[in-house]
């Protein structure tokens, strides 16, 4: 399932854009994207109402699909939206970005909780079609992803050549990254996925079915080398003019913009070497914060410090108004070494799947490792695989096909060493 997000998620960022350029415009612009997050809902949940903002709020309330917390931030850019037309037809009576700070707060809060949801749609959807996707002899069921990282080792490694070889036919699964992939190849409903390996361990110790049915068949790379971290600043904010290890010594006052349930999260903690309360009493405050913002997050306020994917990393780059504060390489060598562990994938498989195959473990993932890292020496070969990738690998909506390419060729030298830098 493609959960279609492109126009609630303009509709967002085209609003904080005029949070403070334009307060009028902003209300407006509010109104219509927290319409269009309720309208999209109701469409994934198959909910039918009239495509207004207090019908789609009426309905959906009803039905329990909007929690109470989400239904006051509703209300709020609601209220707000009609304060913004009586205002505009009151020529004495101006609007100041200081004005509509609530009505930004709700609408972010909003965004919050629709990024969450349509996730949570997208793991019922993949959930569902494994349900109905029987066990065929013959057949490996494969966990596809649209990462970057993840779909590269996929495409890379020569699934359907190698199996081929052993007579099944792989049928590739989309599915979302979480722990669901481990439990799923566990209880057979995947033969074989790619995951991170500390939750992966983590799984094996604490559940006792992942610990007897899933195998650690082997390692397929660290995501960007294990150097994936880091905090993007404006240049002309609080901390333009303020080095990382300034930073590291004394980070008070600084609110990180992060989705807080993700990966990027945990690795803000690794970091700094603490926990959500040790931030706290550094003087850090987090700001989450929907997964697919981009660069007009400083709209809201230009002394944030925003992390976010390599999407979000390569945009700045490109853009001298921005600079990293924080990565990797700054970090003292502890936590630079929590952070490539972290960043460790492996393939895993199910133990009756492998006995079908009548290979070992580590048989599977020589030959699938010897095919992925030849690329590196043919170069047809991985420029199919950088093609390839374009087309079927994720990326924000307005990004060129240029711009795709040049992520795409980052992430494979980074991670993989495939390439050129």
């Amino acid at each position: 399932m493609t959960v279609n997000e492109g126009e609630p998620i303009r509709l967002y960022r085209k609003a904080l854009r005029y949070a403070e350029a334009d307060p009028e415009v902003f209300l407006s612009t509010a109104r219509r994207a927290a319409e269009s997050i309720l309208l999209d809902i109701a469409m994934q949940q198959a909910v039918g109402s009239k495509p207004t903002l207090e019908s789609l709020l009426t309905t959906l309330t009803a039905k329990g699909l909007v929690p109470p917390k989400v239904v006051l931030a509703v209300r709020t850019i609601q209220n707000y939206g009609n304060y913004g037309s009586h205002a505009q037809d009151a020529s004495d009576e101006e609007i100041s970005a200081e004005d509509v700070q609530p009505c930004l707060n709700a609408l972010t809060q909003l965004a919050v909780w629709y990024g969450r949801t349509t996730a949570s749609l997208a793991e019922d959807e993949a959930q569902h079609e494994l349900s109905v996707l029987q066990q065929k002899a013959g057949t490996t069921r494969l966990a596809d992803s649209s990462l970057i990282v993840v779909k590269a080792v996929l495409l890379g490694c020569g699934f359907d050549e190698l199996l081929g070889r052993r007579h099944h036919r792989v049928v590739p699964v989309q599915m979302p990254w979480s722990d669901n992939l481990v439990t799923d190849v566990a209880r057979r409903l995947l033969d074989v996925a790619v995951y991170n390996e500390q939750r992966l361990q983590r799984m094996m110790e604490t559940d006792e079915e992942v610990a007897s049915q899933v195998v650690r068949v082997g390692h397929v790379g660290y995501s960007m080398g294990g150097r994936n971290f880091y905090l993007l600043a404006a240049r002309n904010g609080r901390w333009g003019r303020t080095t990382g290890e300034e930073f590291l010594r004394d980070p008070a006052g600084a609110t990180i913009a992060v989705p807080k349930h993700s990966d990027m999260f945990d690795n803000i903690l690794r970091a700094f070497s603490t926990d959500e309360a040790g931030l706290a009493a550094k003087g850090v405050r987090i700001l989450d914060v929907p997964h697919h913002l981009g660069l007009e997050l400083f709209h809201l306020n230009e002394d944030v410090l925003a992390v976010g994917g390599q999407n979000l990393r390569m945009h700045a780059r490109e853009n001298g108004a921005y600079f990293e504060l924080l990565n990797s390489e700054m970090l003292p060598a502890a936590a630079q070494a929590k952070l490539r562990s972290a960043a460790s994938n492996v393939l895993l498989a199910n133990r009756a799947w492998l006995e079908e195959l009548k290979v070992r473990p580590e048989q599977l993932h020589q030959e699938l490792m010897r095919c992925f890292h030849e690329l590196g020496s043919d170069e047809a070969r991985f420029e199919e695989l950088v093609r390839d990738l374009v087309t079927h690998a994720s990326f924000p909506q307005e990004s060129t096909p240029e711009s795709r390419e040049e992520l795409v060729r980052h992430v494979l030298f980074e991670s993989y060493r495939l390439g050129r830098p």
